[in-house]
Parts: structure tokens; sequence; C-alpha cells
């Protein structure tokens, strides 16, 4: 059977088996990867994996589970969800799995046959394109990760939606090190794509081993400097402004009353220079899809306009919460690893995050700063996305004085508030990049302090 056919009989077991609503989930998922240790391809390989999902529903009681169906028949799935909804507790929050809406697109549109048909020798010519273009001076590379895959994903439930969507994504994640005279230095790199042939490994080869000598020289920091402007590379400013956006304009979190920006929409939440919007049909996002894991349409939300709330987005739990429709912000899929999905219950999380790209280079923007960082990873860029506070320890950046880059810096931390830097002026570069599931550029926040030590 297909996944079509499987997600129609799972729908028709469940009724016979007295279901008042039921959904399934039914994916089909192929991966061509490659492992890098010390220089050396240690694995090779073509993963498939078919993965199934229940939700059967009687009242407001739900039971889920999932299956690969190595094992065990649908009916044995389907008597499992049976079971487990009439152990459960009523969710007295849950209304109605969504009612089919108007879907526009061809399935196939955000799916790229050259990715999805890669081979493993294929992915391995390119990972060593990195290892290649990496290893010389003493530098080598650690360890690598690089992964195309596939999606084609069905979900049916009783209320009529019959749909789904295919895609593909690519990830790789590569680190370097560095040794002279005991001083050792790092680099990592990591791509993101929908298709492999857009990644330029050889590129990501030399800046890993540009960023593994700087930091090899790089000085300690000692000073503190504040209220200065930290540049911030895509890698790490879209993952701090995206886990603060996503987290604040999550309807999930709005309506439990943990977001920062409940009831604000109309509010003027950041400066004039911050627009943000949730993109599921993004043209570069690896999670986009024609609709999303609950088979609502997708669409291109507007969540802040010029500093201003103008939104939240939704999946269909939290929209019928509220009396809304969903936004297409149901999500089950990883950008990192497009396996497992089928494990998981629909959540309330952003598909791609949108910033528009700056009129400057990176050097222009650089230029136009009196004192700051330029940063290109952090350990971890991390921030509370309820308090908006942040200290993350700096793996690789260089100081700014006067418009230029000047000392490498090691042994700093990087500490402020996102909410209030987003107040003032943010400055974008117009490198846009995707990461994971954002597609930003270079951005510059102001208001920063730049911590060494003694």
């Amino acid at each position: 059977m297909n996944i079509r056919e499987i997600a129609d009989k799972l729908i028709t077991l469940s009724q016979k088996e007295g279901a008042d609503q039921a959904e399934t989930y039914v994916v089909l998922a192929k991966t061509s990867s490659v492992y890098i240790d010390d220089n050396i391809p240690k694995i090779a390989d073509v993963k498939m994996e078919l993965g199934i999902n229940v939700k059967f529903i009687t009242g407001k009681k739900i039971g889920f589970t999932s299956s690969t169906l190595l094992n065990e028949t649908p009916e044995e799935v389907v008597i499992r969800a049976k079971k487990l909804a009439s152990l459960s507790e009523e969710d007295t929050k849950f209304v109605s799995l969504p009612e089919p809406q108007q879907v526009s697109g061809n399935r196939e549109r955000f799916y790229d046959k050259k990715t999805a048909n890669v081979s493993s020798d294929e992915i391995l010519e390119k990972a060593m394109l990195v290892v290649d273009s990496t290893i010389s001076n003493g530098i080598t590379v650690p360890n690598g990760v690089l992964r195309a895959s596939s999606v084609d994903y069905q979900v049916k439930n009783t209320q009529g939606i019959d749909t789904g969507s295919m895609g593909t994504q690519v990830f790789g994640y590569f680190t370097a090190k560095s040794d002279k005279d005991g001083a050792v230095g790092e680099g990592v790199q990591r791509c993101w794509s929908r298709e492999l042939g857009n990644i330029d490994f050889a590129k990501m080869g030399t800046k890993l081993q540009a960023q593994a000598l700087a930091v090899l020289n790089a000085e300690p920091f000692k000073a503190k400097w504040e209220d200065i402007t930290a540049v911030l590379a895509p890698s790490e400013g879209c993952e701090m402004l995206g886990n603060l956006v996503g987290s604040a304009c999550s309807a999930e979190n709005v309506n439990n009353r943990s977001s920062p920006w409940t009831d604000r929409v109309g509010d003027k939440v950041a400066h004039e220079s911050l627009t943000v919007y949730d993109n599921g049909q993004s043209e570069n996002g690896l999670l986009s899809g024609i609709v999303d894991a609950e088979g609502f349409p997708t669409q291109k939300t507007l969540l802040i306009d010029h500093g201003v709330l103008q939104s939240y987005y939704y999946d269909s739990y939290n929209g019928n919460q509220v009396g809304l429709e969903s936004t297409g912000n149901g999500i089950r899929r990883d950008s990192r690893d497009a396996h497992g999905s089928f494990n998981n219950l629909p959540s309330c999380a952003s598909s791609t995050l949108e910033v528009s790209a700056g009129k400057y280079s990176v050097e222009e923007l650089i230029g136009q700063i009196k004192k700051g960082v330029y940063i290109e990873h952090f350990a971890w860029p991390q921030v509370d996305a309820i308090s908006g506070s942040f200290s993350n320890e700096i793996r690789n950046a260089r100081l700014i004085e006067n418009g230029e880059l000047t000392t490498q810096i090691k042994y700093a931390l990087l500490v402020g508030n996102l909410y209030e830097s987003i107040q003032k002026e943010i400055l974008y570069a117009k490198d846009l990049q995707v990461n994971s599931k954002r597609f930003m550029p270079t951005i510059a926040f102001s208001g920063i302090e730049l911590v060494g030590q003694e």
C-alpha cells in the first residue's frame, strides 16, 4: 500500500472502532547521509522510513500512538489508540479536528527531485569537498555530518481532510580544529537548504579553515564594554531573534499566558526597523509545504510590521480555543532530520521566520559602528524567551573600533536583554541565509555589554 491507501485504511478502521473523530499522519522519508570522523568518512548510507500515527478521539478523550508497521498491523495500531483514549483524561480545551479548506498548489512544489534521489556516493563527494578545502596547516575536521532528505506525507481525518505535501531538505554540520604550539582554534559551519545544488561546499571548507586559524590567534578579552553594538552572523543572530519572536508569537504560549506579548496585538513591541513574517510557503524554508501536518493550508503570516505586533501563529488546537482558524502552523517535522516525525503530535510552531535583507554588505554594516563586536560563533546562541535576557559565551569574534575589525578575541561573554535591544534600531546586511527555521541576514543589535574575564 502507498501512504494514501494506508491513511484511508487507518481512518476507516478508527470509524469502525467507534471513534467520534480520528486523524492519521502517514509519512515516507528517505535520507542519504555521511558522517566524518577525523577527516575520514566513517558511515555513508541511505535510510528509508515509513511511519504512521493515529489520533483516536471519543468525546474529549484523546488517544495517540505511532508505529512503523514493521511488526504490527494497522488494526493493532488503531486498537491501541482506542485503548489509550479510553484510559486518558478528558482534554477540556479540545474542540475539534480541523475541517478541509481549499488547498492551492502542487504537492511537489517544495520537492527537488535531484536532492531526493541523491546517492550516498554523491553525498560523500560533497562532504569531502568540505574536508579537502579545510585541512592544511595543521587543521583537521574532527567531525561532520551531511544529510539530504525527502519526505512525502498524507494527512487524513474524519472531518474531511485528505491531503498532503512533499519536500526536500539538506543539513550539514562540520567542525574544524587547529593546533599550533599548544594553542587550539576551532571553526564551525552549518548549512541548510531545500536543494543540494544550492550549497557551495568548497566555500564552507575555506570558511572553516579561516575560522580555525583566526581563533588560534585570538587574545583574551579582559575589559568590559558597555552599551555597544553586536553584529551577529546569520547563524547566531537568527537563532536568538527567531527564538524570541517565535516564542512570543506562539498562540500556545499566548493561550497559556506565558508570552510577554499576550493581548498585545496592535501594540508597538519593537523598533520600526523590525518586520517579521512566518512563511509556511517560503521558497527557502525546509519545512515548507502546501499544507501543514494537520492538512491545513499554509500561508505567509505577518507577525510584526515595522515594530507593531500584527498577529500570532496558530495550529487548529490553539486557534479553536479563541475562535480563530489555524494559520497552517501545525508542525511535526524537524529541520535537521526528516526522520521520526511520525512519532510527534502536531505542535504550534513556526515554519520559516523571515526578515528582509538590508541594503548593506557585512563590511558596510560594520563600517557604521563606532564600538562593538562581530560574532561568528557562540558556544550556543541562547536567549530566555520570557525575560529576553542572555549571557552567551563567545567562541569566534573580532572587536569593532571606529568601523574597523580589529582584535580577534576569546574568553568573553555577550550580555544583554533582547526585548530591550529590539526597541532600538536594528541594522541588517543583505546576506540572507537559511538557518534551521529562519531566513535572515547578518543582524546588528545595540545596547549590549561585552564582558571579559580577568
